[in-house]
């Protein structure tokens, strides 16, 4: 069975060892050993680690070989099938399932090759040292997090999603992704070796991914302090070597140049879309350049900002971008001419119009906005591309201070006196409250022209007598990476604006999982009617732009709005936190960048996209299997048959005792008893069965399983090769991938229609019921196998033809180099399966009940094609609308 090895490499600074050691041991590693790599220290670390003899290997480097050739030797002294985890002496293990959890993410895909954490710093700094990274082609210098920046923890980065490197401070590594790429380059001594990994791994189509469940602290540059200058030595070595391999072939993978001339500063939301976008572009391949449409100071932390506006572009380069609050005063250069842009009217002003005609095409990021524009006269292209929002900040989970419990607080967020109405908000408020009920408005006025104005009119209705408690925070420019805090720290965010335009902070509420309540109008009307609650508005005209009309609040239907937030506060928070998760996946600010990305490229901007490496699949290793094979089939699709087959052809499924048997099927199941109880409590303690399959499960419950599988399979290991089979295994195998040594899977399928009869007659479950479950327990089956060695057993062949399927499937085993295996017997087999006896045949007209992607995934399976497909299918959502399921 499959382990992990956890390598430690030290050199000197025993304190940190032993804290590291100490913190290690303290977190109880399942299916794991560590191993500590000693790098020639002349300090007590030889002397001090016989105190720890029994709990680990230790093994002794004759001198300091440095980060890259200590841990290969840590590697080779693995064993041969454990995947290995490089540790540094300076980690603090302050989470007891950080090695479940990067197994979680290391067998998510069967392309997750290398798996890093989310790093803090040392001692009590709670800000975020790494969330995986990137390197610039131009100085090479690598980023520890996407931005660059160094952000206090409110728990941004918390799913598993992919990096082009991570810091091997900690770094999971498979060992199928050692077989293909192998160790760590030893041309490297220390430094840019775990960058040159990534890129290594990404060139065979290998991810690597940051595991956002796992946090631990890092004290930075721990192991090698109070160097007298050898660790910079190091680095400029290793620099060098990096850049003869990889700064050209990276530059060059630039497809053509695009310069952002907009904001970061203000207005809020087009500086928000700098800030965000401009780095993404130039992940996905724009060699990006910002310059400011007005004099400002950019974040000098924010190294993707700062890199683009440091670039030197040619004098035309290949796009323009402009992004702005106002339309651009002077001709955009570029070959191609694009604008992002937005307004707050029902029409935008003619002059808009005029000065944006010089774009090839006008971007907008709504229908409304489309139309908006059109009305005015713009009769150039217009694409619309939604804009969505950073849901690795914007999250159900973002941490924020402590909120009052005795009242309910209600965020509202200004820049602008007439656009965001402040006046109407604190009207409606003190119309909806008094002094004696327990709630509080939280305005954050943002920092702009209009501040001084704003702030009077706040004041004014705070110190109304009886108002209700109203705070406003002026001044306060706290960094843009902590708003999703400031969302959190709230129980329902309110707009009164008037403005039509994209506004990100009411769909960062809704992803937060906040109520919301705003007028439904404009680039948020779409949202506020479908996650929101609305406000009844009228149209009005804006002094500032003649003939322009845009919403008011009606300030008697706001102030219903918010008593009936107060009344109905419990059934609405948990409304809203239901509804965050879908929303923030259907909104996510990476498909927009995709979008936007095509629209820019549409037409040749940019020189062709290169060809992406296949994904890696284990399969396409030249390696025997591991003679460990696991059956995946629905209930009543015949797994019970080939079970037997198997045991036939002399692989064991356990001893005899330890194995089913039922009435109805008093020949015997083929399943483990321990293996079966330890499934059926799996999807109980997640609030399920297998009629009833959970969508997700606590942590703490996949755990308790795969300790449970663990301690089966430690018996089988024994008598390879051996067999496990267990129906509900279809939706829990992924859970054991990390446990298992190059398996094979045997995917036992029957007609659907059959399966749905079967499961009628034994359990009375209705038709269209049993197809869904068996389109859910297939989909999950084949999309825990994917990439893996796998063959196909279908039951009606089986049945129609026993000793022919069993000489094929004794076949496909030994090819795929499963050993220990015996030839079919005629006699054997008869006596097992006896021709003839499958009941309850379908015409084939009865596949008609099938829904479109039950028809496609049975035809898949029985062209077989689905054995050799690339992709995880999407699961299904159940015909009952009970079940939303996630996708794989």
């Amino acid at each position: 069975m499959r382990g992990a090895t956890l390598i430690v490499l030290a050199w000197n600074q025993w304190p940190l060892t032993q804290r590291c050691l100490d913190s290690l041991l303290a977190s109880a590693p399942a299916e794991a050993s560590i191993l500590v790599v000693d790098n020639g220290s002349t300090d007590q670390t030889p002397q001090a680690i016989g105190a720890y003899a029994d709990r680990l290997r230790y093994l002794r480097l004759p001198e300091n070989l440095g980060f890259v050739r200590g841990m290969n030797a840590g590697i080779a002294a693995a064993p041969a099938d454990d995947d290995v985890v490089l540790l540094n002496n300076d980690l603090v293990f302050t989470q007891a399932d950080w090695l479940d959890r990067l197994r979680d993410a290391a067998y998510a895909a069967p392309e997750h090759g290398i798996v890093g954490c989310r790093l803090l710093g040392g001692g009590e700094d709670d800000r975020l040292f790494h969330t995986g990274g990137f390197i610039e082609p131009e100085q090479l210098w690598g980023q520890q997090s996407e931005s660059g920046l160094q952000e206090l923890d409110i728990g941004q980065y918390a799913r598993t999603r992919r990096v082009q490197a991570v810091a091997f401070a900690l770094a999971y590594i498979r060992r199928d992704c050692i077989d293909r790429i192998g160790v760590l380059d030893e041309a490297f001594h220390s430094y840019y070796e775990d960058t040159d990994y990534c890129l290594r791994a990404a060139e065979a189509g290998i991810a690597s991914v940051v595991a956002g469940a796992v946090t631990l602290r890092h004290v930075q540059h721990g192991s090698t302090q109070d160097d007298g200058g050898f660790r910079a030595r190091l680095w400029q070595d290793s620099r060098r070597a990096f850049a003869a391999r990889w700064q050209d072939r990276l530059g060059a993978a630039y497809r053509g140049t695009v310069l952002w001339q907009g904001t970061t500063a203000e207005p809020a939301a087009h500086a928000q879309l700098a800030r965000k976008l401009v780095g993404r572009l130039d992940a996905r391949g724009l060699r990006m350049a910002y310059a400011p449409v007005r004099r400002e100071l950019l974040d000098a932390q924010d190294f993707r900002l700062e890199l683009a506006a440091r670039r030197t572009l040619p004098a035309r380069p290949d796009a323009a971008l402009y992004c702005a609050a106002e339309p651009p005063r002077q001709a955009l250069v570029g070959r191609r001419r694009f604008a992002l842009a937005f307004g707050d009217w029902d029409r935008v002003p003619a002059a808009w119009a005029e000065r944006y005609a010089q774009c090839d095409r006008l971007i907008v990021p709504d229908r409304f906005q489309a139309q908006a524009f059109a009305s005015a006269g713009y009769d150039r292209p217009i694409d619309v591309v939604p804009l969505g929002i950073d849901r690795d900040y914007f999250h159900a989970g973002a941490r924020a201070p402590r909120r009052p419990a005795d009242r309910t607080v209600f965020l509202s967020v200004v820049e602008h006196l007439q656009r965001d109405a402040p006046g109407l908000l604190v009207a409606a408020f003190a119309a909806a409250f008094d002094a004696g009920d327990p709630v509080e408005l939280l305005i954050h006025v943002r920092p702009g022209d209009d501040e001084p104005a704003i702030r009077a009119t706040i004041e004014r209705a705070a110190a109304a007598p009886g108002a209700p408690r109203i705070t406003a925070v002026f001044g306060w420019a706290f960094p843009a990476q902590q708003r999703a805090a400031l969302i959190a720290a709230a129980d329902v965010v309110v707009s009164a604006q008037r403005g039509a335009g994209w506004q990100p902070l009411a769909f960062e509420a809704v992803a937060c999982g906040r109520p919301l309540v705003a007028p439904a109008y404009g680039s948020q009307q779409d949202l506020v009617e479908r996650y929101g609650h609305a406000v009844e508005y009228r149209m009005v005209s804006d002094p500032s732009q003649r003939g322009a009309l845009w919403a008011e609040v009606d300030v008697e239907a706001l102030a219903a709005r918010l008593r009936e937030a107060l009344e109905r506060r419990e059934t609405w928070a948990a409304q809203a936190l239901a509804q965050a998760e879908a929303f923030a996946a259907a909104h996510d600010l990476d498909a927009s960048a995709d979008r936007l990305l095509e629209r820019l490229a549409d037409g040749g901007t940019f020189a062709a996209a290169r060809m992406a490496p296949a994904p890696f699949r284990p399969a396409e290793l030249q390696r025997p299997a591991g003679d460990q094979i696991v059956v995946l089939g629905m209930h009543r699709s015949g797994t019970s048959s080939v079970g037997g087959l198997l045991a036939t052809l002399g692989a064991w499924p356990g001893p005899d005792e330890r194995l089913l048997r039922g009435p109805d099927n008093p020949k015997g199941h083929y399943e483990h008893t321990e293996l079966h109880m330890a499934c059926v409590r799996r999807l109980a303690a997640a609030g399920g069965d297998w009629k009833q399959p959970p969508d997700t499960a606590p942590a703490a419950t996949i755990d308790a399983f795969r300790r449970e599988a663990a301690a089966v399979l430690d018996t089988l290991e024994p008598r390879r090769p051996w067999f496990v089979k267990e129906p509900r295994l279809c939706l829990l195998v992924r859970e054991l991938l990390p446990l298992l040594t190059r398996p094979v899977f045997v995917h036992v399928v029957r007609d659907p229609v059959e399966v749905a009869e079967s499961l009628a007659r034994r359990d009375g479950m209705p038709r269209h019921q049993a197809l869904a479950l068996w389109e859910r327990y297939t989909v999950e089956a084949f999309n825990a196998s994917l990439g893996q060695p796998r063959v196909l057993v279908d039951y009606a062949a089986l049945v129609d033809a026993p000793f022919d399927t069993a000489r094929r499937l004794h076949e496909d085993l030994i090819a795929l180099g499963v050993s220990g295996l015996a030839a079919p017997q005629a006699e054997r087999v008869a006596d097992w399966i006896e021709p003839g006896l499958r009941h309850g045949r379908s015409h084939p007209a009865a596949l008609d009940v099938l829904t479109p992607s039950q028809r496609a995934l049975h035809a898949a399976i029985a062209d077989r094609s689905i054995l050799t497909e690339r992709d995880a299918r999407p699961l299904p959502i159940a015909r009952d609308g009970r079940s939303a399921l996630r996708a794989s």
